[in-house]
């Protein structure tokens, strides 16, 4: 009497087989996300070593360079590159020596002519007027002589880093060279 009674037994040979079909591209696309993966933390760990280790960081007790030729010709001391917002915006301070030379930077509020531009040192990094948001003068007219006053300008694309060398332009030319940013 057989006990084979109509069922088919597989054998291990087989059971391998159909494993080996089912495991095969499972392992192969667990390995292609792994791989992407690592392409991924790996590529954005070179970048964050790469950008932190090549920027050029301005020591905690960098001071503020001075213009005497800007304070002629314009009339202002710009005394702060500042980063508010969790580094988003710009805060450029100024202090009013003479009202009536800093009144190109006053007299026309839907003006961007007028305004400086930032360039951030070693790079091709630019903050441009077209950035701006703000520029807040009140009461600039009624002798403003000695009160400061902010330009605020979006920091689009992260530009401008904490502690990093700047340039301001005006434009006429004038040039306030190694400002370092606070934030």
């Amino acid at each position: 009497m057989s006990l084979n009674t109509g069922s088919t037994w597989r054998t291990p040979a087989v059971a391998r087989g159909r494993l080996r079909r089912l495991l095969v591209p499972l392992a192969v696309l667990v390995g292609a996300l792994l791989v992407a993966f690592s392409l991924r933390v790996g590529g954005g760990a070179v970048q964050t070593w790469w950008g932190d280790n090549h920027r050029t960081i301005a020591p905690k007790s960098a001071t503020m360079p001075t213009s005497s030729r800007i304070e002629q010709d314009w009339g202002i001391r710009f005394t702060v590159v500042k980063l508010l917002a969790d580094n988003g915006l710009v805060e450029l301070r100024y202090q009013v020596l003479d009202n009536n030379k800093a009144n190109r930077l006053h007299a026309d509020s839907t003006s961007l002519a007028n305004l400086p531009t930032i360039y951030l040192e070693g790079t091709d990094k630019v903050v441009k007027s077209n950035s701006l948001l703000f520029h807040i003068h009140h009461e600039w007219d009624q002798g403003s002589d000695g009160r400061s006053y902010s330009i605020v300008y979006g920091n689009s694309g992260g530009a401008l880093y904490p502690r990093a060398f700047v340039t301001i332009a005006l434009p006429d030319g004038l040039k306030l060279q190694h400002v370092p940013v606070s934030g």
